[in-house]
Formats: C-alpha cells, sequence, structure tokens
C-alpha cells in the first residue's frame, strides 16, 4: 500500500480551505493533517507538527506565504512548499523559488494539475510548470536588456557611431 502523503494547508479563506481539503482527499493517497489561517498560525506551531508538504496560499493576513516561506528557510524548516495562489507575476515566482518553494500553482489549476504538481513534489521533490519557465525566460531577457543597456552607457559618441555605421545595412562590406 502506498505511503499517505500527509499535508499542512494554509489558507485564509475558510471556504476555500474546505475545497481544497475536500479536493485534496479524494486524490488518493494525500491527507490533510493540519489547517491554519495564516503564515503566522503556521510557524507558531510547526516545531509540533510532523508533514510531507505544506500547501499555501500567498495573500493573508498577519502573515504572508512569502514571508512564512522566508522564516521557514531561516529556522531549517525543510518540508516542501507548494504555493497556490492567484498572484502569477514573474518577480513573485522568480522570488519564492530563491527562497526554496518546491512548486508554484495558480488557483486557476485544475483538479488534474494539482493531483499532478502534488505527484510531482512527493516523487522527485519539485513541481516546474509552465508558469516557472515563462518567469525565467522573462527575467533572464530583462537581465540581458539591463547589462546591454549598462553596455551602451558606458560607451563614448564615437563609439556608438561606430556601432551604427557597423550595424547599417546599406553601408558597404569590406567585400563590396
Amino acid at each position: 500500500m502506498p505511503k499517505i502523503c500527509s499535508i499542512i494547508l494554509v489558507e485564509d479563506h475558510v471556504v476555500v480551505r474546505n475545497g481544497f481539503k475536500e479536493l485534496i482527499q479524494t486524490m488518493g493517497n494525500f491527507k490533510v493533517t493540519a489547517e491554519f489561517d495564516n503564515g503566522k498560525q503556521l510557524i507558531d506551531k510547526i516545531g509540533n507538527l510532523t508533514a510531507d508538504l505544506i500547501i499555501m496560499d500567498l495573500t493573508m493576513p498577519v502573515m504572508d506565504g512569502a514571508a512564512a516561506v522566508k522564516w521557514m528557510k531561516e529556522h531549517d524548516i525543510e518540508i516542501p512548499v507548494l504555493i497556490l495562489t492567484l498572484d502569477t507575476s514573474d518577480k513573485t515566482i522568480i522570488e519564492l523559488y530563491k527562497l526554496g518553494i518546491r512548486g508554484y500553482l495558480s488557483k486557476t489549476c485544475t483538479a488534474d494539475t494539482l493531483k499532478w504538481a502534488l505527484e510531482e513534489i512527493q516523487r522527485t521533490g519539485y513541481y516546474h510548470n509552465e508558469l516557472l519557465s515563462v518567469a525565467m525566460r522573462n527575467d533572464q531577457q530583462a537581465k540581458a536588456r539591463d547589462v546591454n543597456a549598462d553596455v551602451l552607457d558606458k560607451l563614448t559618441e564615437r563609439e556608438k557611431h561606430f556601432l551604427e555605421l557597423v550595424g547599417d545595412k546599406e553601408e558597404y562590406t569590406y567585400e563590396q
């Protein structure tokens, strides 16, 4: 018989939390063993809990998901965290992965996607999806633009003019 994955659910909206709990517990080998309204309640009790995974909302009163994840990292709490939220901004996704989360899902995902994410984290330790791929690509492109802008800012007017001439399609090449 496969091991039951114990889950801590951290979500401030009771109706949403209850819905996720019911959904998760119908997915097979998953059981919600603890529930909290915010990150502060979680960190106050986490020393007395054992769990295989934490599913946490990002936007909550008192202590949000990002602050809770940061606190867990600072205190060497190594329970994998899956963020389940409506905020899908690239900056937020990158920052949370840097803090050590193991997965990031939009609350608009399907039940099948949620189940796949839970299984992937249980199997490999991580869940990566299109949200992360797009955020990483956009982050790299932004960094490249910043580097290019820094280089251009350091060029003299004469160097800039030279580059314009070299890159001009209308100018003759050496071979011509």
